[in-house]
Formats: structure tokens, sequence, C-alpha cells
């Protein structure tokens, strides 16, 4: 199986398997990768004889951008393991660099090699690109030429002392087999760094002695942005920390940002407030439209430029008992437990994005939040009495795939059906819940979905996890508001709850002590008795099931008791 896939995107592929005998076969998945699971099978079951099972694969999201190889097993009666190969390419968001020659009369060529920590980039998706200033002026991947990669660069301009003539280059890298674009890239030509100027028809390097790209510790980081609440962190040391460079491309946009103690916003003109300028931490940020904005919506990549993370001091996160507003800063993403495993997290700990929460209990860390991802920010809650600090690890993309663990659900867990929520950034707050249902013996129903509605909003939705708990995350702001829970039972959508209120940041049940809620009563239609024969306000039933509007006032008939006693 050859898999392309871009991170963040479900997949899902199929393989079929079949058994070509005359008797049943038991058969057992083995050395399946942590970012790979099944679909609605398990790993060990059976095919009758002479049929063929369909087998649905799933890649699990969050999966790191970088390249795969993995074998799995098929072992059946003769114990015996086929192998399948799955080789697979995650891809980040491509940098949108790309010149248009037709715009110039003129240009130069580059013939070199790139570099990467000592190594020699060849894969054929990376890019190396030309700019003057900010605008870029070439662009070229690396290309098998006698046995080695390199990269030929058309460096495109206007050679005149008004334009381009004498003008510096400087240089980007994206490395795709690890989704990072490193800015201001040096290049060597015989073993010397040197400034390259544009100039008509100028050939630096060849293939006898190629020009040499090697990166720099400045990275451009891309933050994913959309309307309304947005909660980022910045990975990088910006070249610039002043709002109004770090949102250049926004100036359309009337915008609001916030930690949580300052707040700046932009009204189309001018930025005001006390937040100025950023840091290494975590942000709430508003993007709304102003009367004169015309695009369609704001631009989906927020473009950062500056230093990567080094120093310790940069890179701490302090822990102070109850909520914490924490910058997640590498760039690469990491699962919670790999992520957060320094914090020295106790039971009770709860980590939580816009969308999805984690609890910390006796087996780890469990909930609807799998990963930390580059570029957001989160909100933790330490049940710690004593402050503390942790790093996260300075892990490559290798050592994060390696421990990427894939969703315990099928790909149905996050697919709502019946209820649908407002857009996830409408709100700068959330609650979170873990809900577990009972039905009518005491067992757990998992097969649901839970919604939050304040008012008629639908503030969140969830459906169980394997465990058979809801973990339900609920946007608003404030507190106070009285909010209700639903579900979809025979088809109907009922209350199941409306004994709660909203509070930004409360959290309700854990998934070892989860918000239980029973569903007998509905699911039967026959509530409770309490005992009180003088309680008119009860609700009472026939004896064949059938409900009255109050309290008889005579006893059954025999006829009605025989009816009874034989139904």
């Amino acid at each position: 199986m050859n898999v392309i896939k871009k991170y963040g995107e479900d997949y899902t592929f199929d393989v079929d398997i079949e058994n070509k005998s005359g008797s049943t076969e038991y058969y057992t998945l083995y050395n399946m990768p942590q970012w790979l699971s099944l679909v609605d099978s398990e790993r060990s079951d059976d095919v009758s004889p002479l049929r063929t099972k369909t087998l649905r694969f799933r890649v699990n999201p969050l999966t790191p951008v970088g390249n795969y190889d993995a074998t799995i097993g098929l072992q059946g009666n003769n114990g015996i393991q086929e192998p399948m190969r799955i080789v697979m390419k995650v891809r980040g968001e491509r940098p949108q660099w790309a010149v248009d020659p037709t715009k110039y009369e003129h240009q130069m060529s580059i013939v070199g090699q790139v570099y990467i920590n000592g190594i020699l980039m060849e894969n054929a998706e990376s890019m190396v690109a030309a700019f003057i200033g900010d605008e870029c002026r070439g662009v070229a991947s690396p290309e098998r030429v006698r046995g080695a990669a390199y990269v030929t660069m058309t460096v495109y301009g206007k050679d005149t002392p008004a334009a381009d003539m004498g003008k510096t280059l400087s240089f980007r890298i994206w490395d795709a087999t690890q989704g990072v674009a490193y800015t201001d890239a040096q290049i060597a030509v015989d073993g010397s760094p040197i400034d390259i100027t544009f100039q008509q028809d100028r050939l630096i390097g060849n293939f006898d002695h190629p020009a040499i790209w090697t990166k720099s510790e400045n990275v451009e980081q891309l933050i994913p942005v959309h309307l309304n609440w947005n909660w980022i962190a910045f990975g990088v040391v910006p070249k610039s920390p002043y709002l109004d460079h770090i949102f250049a491309d926004y100036a359309d946009w009337q915008l609001l940002i916030k930690d949580r103690t300052l707040f700046s916003d932009y009204n189309g003109a001018e930025w005001n407030g006390t937040l100025q300028p950023v840091a290494n931490a975590m942000y709430k940020l508003r993007i709304d439209r102003l009367p004169t904005t015309k695009k369609e919506a704001p631009n989906s990549l927020l473009a950062v430029s500056g230093r990567q993370l080094k120093e310790d001091a940069e890179r701490a996160v302090t822990l102070s008992k109850g909520w914490n507003w924490i910058a997640y800063t590498p760039l690469t993403t990491m699962t919670v437990d790999e992520a957060l495993a320094a914090a020295n997290p106790k039971v009770g700990d709860i980590v939580k994005s816009q969308t999805a929460v984690a609890i910390y209990g006796p087996y780890g860390w469990e909930g609807s939040l799998k990963a930390l991802e580059g570029g957001h920010g989160y909100l933790y809650c330490s049940s710690d009495s004593i402050a503390k600090s942790f790093l996260y690890p300075a892990a490559s993309s290798a050592s994060a795939k390696a421990r990427m663990a894939a969703p315990r659900r099928a790909a149905e867990e996050d697919e709502l059906r019946i209820f649908h929520p407002v857009d996830r950034g409408l709100y700068p707050s959330n609650m979170t819940m873990a809900i577990r249902l009972l039905g009518i013996d005491g067992s757990s129903i998992d097969t649901c979905e839970v919604a939050a509605f304040v008012g008629d909003e639908c503030r969140g939705a969830s459906r169980a996890n394997s465990n058979g708990i809801y973990y339900l995350v609920v946007s608003g702001e404030g507190a106070g508001q009285p909010m209700t829970l639903r579900s979809c039972i025979d088809g109907e959508i009922i209350d199941i709850d409306n004994s709660l209120m909203y509070v930004s940041d409360d959290n309700i049940g854990t998934s070892w002590d989860p918000y239980v809620i029973d569903l007998s009563s509905l699911l039967t239609g026959i509530s409770a008795v309490n005992g009180s024969a003088d309680d008119d306000d009860t609700d009472w039933w026939t004896l064949q099931g059938l409900k009255i509007g109050r309290k008889p006032t005579q006893p059954p008939s025999v006829n009605e008791l025989e009816q009874s006693s034989r139904s």
C-alpha cells in the first residue's frame, strides 16, 4: 500500500483477505504501527470458508509530517505471517513560493546542493527559493544528476540600477520530509559563505563545484487561524514581535488578541491596548470582519518568521495550581503523554484545546484530546499545590513518529450525525464534561450522541469513546447560563439533563468518576415509585403499561387483573 496524505486529514484504505480453504480461518494482525487502526473490526477474528473479508484501516490524522515504512503481518491457522508493506508520506502545508517569469526581462542561475544538519536533501518535494526583499524571484527542487541530488535554480529580475541590479538575494529552504521552512539560509561557494547579488546572466556553481546551501536557525512557522476565536502560540522568536508586523497580512480585518492579563485590538487603522509586543505565550486571537472587508475569509495560515527556541528559559512552561494558559512551542506534533511527560501530572490534572479535552487519571491521560500541535495554545489545570516548570521534549520528528498513538476508536468516533455544534471559534472559552449514560439494566450506553445546548444553540456534542465515556467540550463565555443536555433516542431528540449551568473553565466528571445520567426511566417511560400513596402528582400507569393522567379513584377490575396476569 502506498499512501500520500496531508497532515490533519483523515485517511482510510481497504484491504481484502481471502480464505481459500474449506474450513474457518482464525487470523490475527501483527506489528500494527501506532499510527494505524482498524475501523469496525478487531485485530483477531475469523473468515468463513471460501469467503473474502474486507478490512478497513485508518491513519491517525495527527500522524506527524514525515516518511513512514511499516510491514504488518496476517497470521492464520497455519501460523505463518503473510506480510503487507505500507509506505506512507505525510506532508504539511506547502509554502506558496512561486514566481512569474514573464514579469522579468533578465535572469541568472545557481547550481548547488542543499544540506540539512549535514545530510544531503534529496526529496523532490522539497524546495529552495530565492527572494529579493519579500518577493520570490526563483524556486527549484532537488533533481537526480550524476547519481546525486542537485538544485538548478533560475533567478529572475530587472537588471537596472533602479530595479534589481546589485540587490542581495536571500534564500529559504522547505524540507518536505519534516514540514519545516527555514529562512535566511546560507550559501557557500568553494567552502566560503558569500552574499549573492542579482546580476544579469550570472552563473554561480556548477555540477563539478556546486554551491552549497545550509539551513539557519530561523524558520517560518505557519499557524492555522480562522474567523472568530483562535487559541494560538508562537514557536519562534519573531524577527519583529510587534503586532502590526506580525499581523501585516490581516490589515483588512478587525483583530483582538489577549493573554491572561493584557489585550490589544486593531480597528483597521491602528493597534491600541496594553499587549505589545508578543512573547512565547498562549494567546486568544479573534478575527472579525470590518465594514470595509471584501475578502470571504482571512488567510488560513498566519506566517511568522523568527529564530527557533533553544534556551531552556525560552522553552520553559510554568504551572501553578488551577488553570494555566500554556503555549505549545515545538513545531512538530506530539501525543499528550509525550508532550506533557516532564510536567509530572497528577491525578485530576486537565488539559484542553478549543475542541477537545484530556484528563489525567490512574491509567494516564484519557479523553478526546490525543495530541498537541504546533502553533496552538492550551489550557492546563494543575491539581498540584506547588508551582513547577517543565520543558517539552526536544524530540525529532522521528521520535514523534515512533510514538504517535492512534485514536482508540474508528473514524466514526468524531463524526456527528445528529447534532451540529456552533463554529468552534464563536466563543473564547469553554467548559468540559466526562459523561456516562446508563440504560435499563445499569449498563453503559455508548451508541448515542450527547449535546449541550444554551438556549437553542448547540454549544458542543460528542460520541462515546471505547470506554463508553462522552467527553464533551462546551463553548461559551462567562457563567450562570442554564444548560441542557440532549440526546437522540429512538429517533427522537429529548432532554436528558437540564440541571446544569454553563461556567467557563469548569469541569464536571472524570474518566474514572464520570457524571452519570440514568436513562432507564426515559427508555421505559416509567419513573421510579416514591412510596407516597398520597402524592397525586406522580405519573400513574395501568397494569397493561398505559399511562393515565392522574391517580386512579377506583381499583382495577377483576377482568383487568386477569388480563394483566395472562400478559
